[in-house]
């Protein structure tokens, strides 16, 4: 019996110092585990550190490394301009794009500036648009930053007639670096380093008829009879529909601009 008990009693221990050993065990292998975890983690770390080394000694910023390249205009330019030349013989293709570009550059800058006068032309319709910017941001004490203006590349996008009016849609790819700071002089939105890629479609607007446009557009017209003074209800007249006296063919400067938008 007492040899039974012997037997009996040793069998706890030995399940005891079993189970110890595979604690051993697991804990051996999960230290190891960190270990090696620990190891991995130093060299990335000096990875890393080695890395941002070299950067900061090439002298490559953070700017260089979030600078995006410049956006894709869709253009079609060769395929429209033809029609607008047959339709406007004197319209002059350089010098509209040129127009369209400085009415861009000066609706960003009228925005940071805070001043619709800054617009170098445009119908009432863009300055009203302008102008309603402007007022927001002044009613969130805000002010808007367009700096470093580049203009990679400007096409036509689009031709239209309607409601007695030809319309040319320039579409311009355009870089600056952009944010707009909060009455304490904090970022709000953007960066102040990094340049921002972004295109316009900039819409230019021929009035052909006064009575099918809008009155937003009489004003930038203005055109007159050279005899009697009468308004030329058609642009591309060539006499007066009320003394019949010969008009002489207008220049671009009939075509003027009437929106400014960013497409995302």
């Amino acid at each position: 019996m007492g040899s039974f008990l012997s037997s009996a009693g040793i069998v706890p221990i030995i399940i005891f110092v079993i189970l110890a050993l595979v604690a051993v065990l697991i804990v051996v292998k999960v230290v190891g585990k960190i270990a090696g975890a620990t190891k991995e983690i130093a060299s990335t770390i000096s990875d890393v550190a080695e890395l941002a080394k070299a950067v900061k000694e090439s002298g490559v910023t953070r700017a260089d490394m979030l600078e995006q390249p410049p956006k894709s205009v869709s253009g079609v330019t060769s395929i429209i301009l033809p029609s607008i030349i047959r339709e406007f013989p004197d319209f002059d293709y350089d010098e509209a794009k040129a127009r369209a570009e400085a009415v861009l550059i000066s609706y960003l800058k009228a925005i940071a500036d805070l001043d619709p006068d800054v617009l170098s032309e445009g119908y009432d319709e863009l300055r009203t648009k302008l102008e309603n910017r402007i007022r927001e941001l002044r009613n969130y004490n805000q002010k808007e930053y367009f700096n470093n203006i580049k203009i990679h590349r400007t096409e036509i996008n689009q031709y239209n007639k309607t409601k007695g009016r030809c319309i040319i849609t320039f579409q311009t790819a355009v870089e600056y670096i952009h944010y707009i700071k909060d009455e304490e002089g904090k970022v709000v939105t953007g960066d102040e380093e990094v340049k921002y890629q972004t295109k316009y479609n900039i819409d230019m607007i021929y009035v052909q008829d006064r009575d099918a446009g809008d009155n937003n557009y009489q004003s930038g017209m203005g055109v007159n009879c050279p005899n009697c003074g009468a308004p030329l209800k058609m642009l591309g007249a060539k006499k007066c529909a009320y003394c019949g006296s010969p008009v002489v063919e207008l220049n671009i400067r009939s075509w003027n601009f009437s929106d400014v938008k960013e497409m995302y």
